[in-house]
């Protein structure tokens, strides 16, 4: 669920409500094997694309086993999710579904440290088909990451549907792809990340089949630790 903070509420109140109230009511579903809820600490744009459409103030992320297991989860709310986000949120959420791949696992010395991490909403570049865009990014990009120096982990998340009003919808009214997940044990290993020459050619490849994007860096919350 990509969130957008209410007209009048402070960040702080947003974040609070977010980790804690509409939290308690997530972790209340049937069928839910893991929950987060994700605040955007850092919004710049640290890329070389152009920034796309997808402008949040934090998001939650939700696992299931399968689809269906998601609707009837949510189903189960009785609608009091969609009230609830009315609360801290703009009620026009947008909701991405996600197939998850990990390429680089965090390490198990780093796991349940504070860790710089970075999201970013990929948009398809013009001409570009989703089946293209999927082997791009799974086949060859997610190597070329793998060169590069000061990434302790890192999920390629593809979009296989788009939700907005309660009905799927198209690329064209929700244009993103894929998301991005990418975690730095510190401050110098981030830098070390962009300013390798293996990022730079990774980048050069993302050109070909990347559009616009949107980078945040965020701080998770846990709620349901993953099963």
């Amino acid at each position: 669920n990509l969130l957008k903070r209410k007209e009048g509420l402070s960040a702080e109140e947003f974040s609070a409500y977010l980790t804690q109230a509409h939290a308690g009511l997530l972790a209340t579903m049937p069928y839910l094997k893991g929950c987060e809820t994700n605040v955007v600490v850092d919004n710049e744009q640290r890329s070389p694309f152009d920034r796309g459409s997808t402008e949040i103030d934090g998001y939650t992320e939700m696992f299931f086993d399968s689809y269906g297991d998601m609707l009837e989860g949510v189903a189960s709310l009785n609608g009091e999710g969609a009230n609830d986000v009315e609360k801290f949120a703009d009620p026009n959420v947008s909701l991405l579904v996600l197939a998850k791949r990990e390429v680089i696992r965090i390490p198990e010395h780093l796991r349940g440290k504070e860790l710089i991490q970075r999201v970013s909403f990929l948009g398809r570049a013009d001409g570009v088909t989703s089946e293209q865009f999927k082997y791009e990014w799974w086949n060859v990009h997610d190597h070329m990451v793998q060169t590069a120096p000061g990434c302790c982990g890192y999920n390629q998340n593809l979009v296989i549907d788009r939700i907005v009003g309660g009905k799927s919808v198209s690329y064209d009214e929700l244009p993103v792809e894929g998301v991005v997940e990418m975690w730095f044990e510190n401050q110098d290993a981030f830098d070390e990340f962009y300013a390798s020459p293996e990022f730079k050619r990774t980048a050069q490849h993302g050109s070909t089949f990347i559009g616009k994007i949107n980078t945040y860096l965020t701080k998770t919350f846990s709620v349901v630790s993953p099963s």
